[in-house]
């Protein structure tokens, strides 16, 4: 068998030699993306309703969208269709990348640097010769300085008028003046001059950022012939407004924003069919085509929302991962792309395929899936697989003659011991796909997951972890009792990183004898040890009963199963989970004292309530 093409730099390729290629992020019409989701003929309809309401102005419209839906898309095309209309100027301005500037400042300023030359030049001589707030010396420096730049006018203007309080109260009369000149120079066959101001990315400032630009619009800019157009996703902003004032509710935000924006268009989750043409669009540019199927393509596009930029940032892992990680040569492209999906999509699987807690879970969630199979509709028996799964779970294998009513009551004991999570992903149809064209030599790949893929730089691939206080988990002293620690090497350092002592051993014995010397304010235990299923469990109970340590203990497993949290609710322990954002949440909680939150999922279930860590007393000790 031939390995993968190799182009003349030395990467892997695609048919015909063709190198992947990762894809950009620009708006629509930038960076050779095309419009694949229809957003020109949203922007022709809604230039048509702020040309035809034009005599109404100023107003402010909203595209309302989350992340990555095409807000920033929407606009560049809106301002594309405005481009033709010769009465209309547009003018941008970046909220978030001119965070470092004032809001009111850096927003007039663009709306002024959008008037010509000669209406400032009047507006100077006209409004601020007669203000009794800029004295004559000053007004005869600027209408001097209109020799200059435009920018440098608009400078100056600003300068004069922002020195103190009452003289910035000046700028709306000042701003009104040259809209109103700016107006006054004529207009086109289609109607008066109109100045379209951009406002892309307010949902990515500061709460305070929001509010400026907010007020900014509301107090400084109702002037005629302005239309503002912002990008942003309203629930941010209600969000913002409401922590700014003291008022999270909903409400307060909802009250505040209607003051400024008067028409909100909210970007409609794209259909099936424009969602697929958007997916095949992004595999025929990344070069992957060949590698996605149709299933593939409803898991990308289903499980992302439909959000563009999420699709994006899933066919970029596997072009980054497929360039730089030259040890899935072996394997192949398209064993790959399933990797990256099982990645991004079941992060709970994918996270059991790097345990070693379990010798094969491909093989188990298929031999599940078989056996409830035949229970739920029939069909032939496997009782070597059946002997296989029940063995590995600790239980009796049924008989190969087992009636069905017996086959489900042992189903129903089964699932006891297996992941809460094969239930649900057994319904999952394109899931059962995927795993069952996994390749057959689990072993081989698994060993190259537990070199961790380069997509997310986290150690473990996917994972998104709370961020905390850099020194957030000082004083806290972590006794960890593993014994595959090189598994979890990545989120040690992650605990020792944000201030935490971290004891690290494999054992039960060891861990006794590391106590009195740490003192530990957390433990933190497998339950798995070699072929021991109970060796967490049996340790806590030895502790509790031998009075060694009574603190918080959580489990950090390869895979929680019913009957894990049961036992685990029985000895009393805090908590038990396979995910390591929840981990670091809990240590984060236990060490600013605040309560542990539930989390009512498929990976988490509440256990008891403690908090013996108390921060005041152990930094810096």
């Amino acid at each position: 068998m031939s390995g993968p093409a190799i182009d003349p730099a030395g990467f892997p390729s695609g048919p015909a030699g063709r190198r992947f290629a990762v894809l950009n992020d620009s708006p629509v019409g930038e960076g050779g993306n095309e419009d694949l989701l229809e957003a020109t003929a949203t922007a022709h309809n809604l230039a048509d309703l702020i040309l035809a309401s034009r005599d109404t102005a100023p107003f402010t419209l909203a595209i309302d969208a989350g992340w990555g839906m095409g807000k920033s898309s929407l606009l560049r095309q809106l301002a594309k269709v405005f481009e033709a209309d010769p009465a209309v100027s547009t003018v941008w301005f970046n909220a978030w990348t001119s965070e470092k500037a004032s809001a009111v400042e850096g927003l007039i300023k663009s709306v002024l640097l959008s008037f010509d030359r000669n209406v400032i030049r009047r507006s100077v001589r006209g409004v601020l010769r007669r203000t009794h707030v800029v004295g004559a010396l000053r007004a005869t420096a600027l209408v001097t300085s209109s020799f200059l730049g435009l920018r440098q006018v608009v400078d100056a203007v600003w300068a004069a008028l922002a020195v103190d309080a009452k003289s910035r109260n000046e700028i709306r009369d000042v701003v009104r003046s040259m809209a109103e000149a700016w107006l006054a120079k004529g207009g086109s066959a289609t109607g008066r001059r109109l100045l379209v101001v951009f406002i892309d990315d307010l949902d990515r400032c500061s709460d305070e950022r929001i509010v400026e630009v907010c007020e900014a619009i509301k107090l400084y800019l109702d002037v005629p012939g302005l239309v503002f157009v912002l990008a942003c996703d309203q629930a941010v902003l209600w969000q913002a407004v409401g922590r700014s004032t003291g008022n999270e509710t909903v409400t307060a935000g909802l009250r505040y924003l209607e003051k400024i924006i008067q028409i909100n268009y909210p970007i409609p989750p794209p259909s099936s069919s424009l969602t697929r043409r958007l997916v095949d669009g992004y595999v025929v540019r990344s070069g992957t085509a060949h590698l996605f199927d149709d299933a593939m393509k409803k898991m990308l596009i289903e499980r992302t929302g439909r959000n563009p930029r999420r699709i994006k940032r899933v066919i970029n892992s596997f072009v980054l991962e497929h360039h730089l990680n030259r040890a899935w040569d072996e394997l192949g492209a398209g064993n790959l792309v399933k990797i990256i999906l099982l990645q991004h999509f079941y992060p709970q699987f994918y996270g059991m395929l790097l345990s070693f807690e379990t010798a094969d879970p491909v093989l188990r969630f298929l031999d599940y899936h078989a056996f409830r199979q035949v229970v739920k509709q029939g069909g032939e028996r496997d009782f070597a697989a059946w002997q296989r799964l029940f063995t590995e779970s600790g239980l009796k294998p049924p008989d190969q003659d087992a009636s069905l009513s017996e086959l489900g009551a042992r189903m129903a004991e089964l699932e006891q011991e297996l992941p809460v999570i094969f239930p649900e992903l057994a319904t999952d149809k394109e899931f059962v796909s995927l795993v069952h064209s996994l390749p057959d030599s689990t072993g081989q790949w698994r060993r190259l997951l537990r070199k961790p893929l380069l997509a997310d730089g986290l150690g473990q691939p996917g994972v998104a972890l709370p961020q905390g206080e850099p020194d957030a988990l000082a004083g806290m002293r972590v006794l960890w009792i593993d014994d595959h620690p090189e598994e979890k090497d990545w989120l040690a350092d992650q605990i020792i990183s944000r201030g935490a002592q971290v004891e690290r051993v494999t054992d039960m014995r060891a861990a006794v004898a590391a106590l009195a010397g740490l003192q530990p304010t957390v433990v933190i235990s497998d339950v798995r040890r070699g072929r021991n299923q109970q060796a967490g469990f049996e340790g806590l109970e030895y502790l509790q009963e031998h009075k060694l340590y009574d603190g918080p203990v959580y489990f950090y497993v390869g895979q929680v199963t019913p009957a894990r949290i049961s036992r685990a609710r029985e000895l009393g322990a805090d908590g038990l989970t396979s995910d390591p954002p929840q981990l670091l949440a809990w240590l984060f909680q236990l060490a600013s004292g605040t309560p542990q939150q539930d989390r009512q999922d498929a990976d988490y279930r509440p256990l008891r309530r403690r908090n013996r860590f108390v921060p005041s007393q152990t930094k810096g000790s």
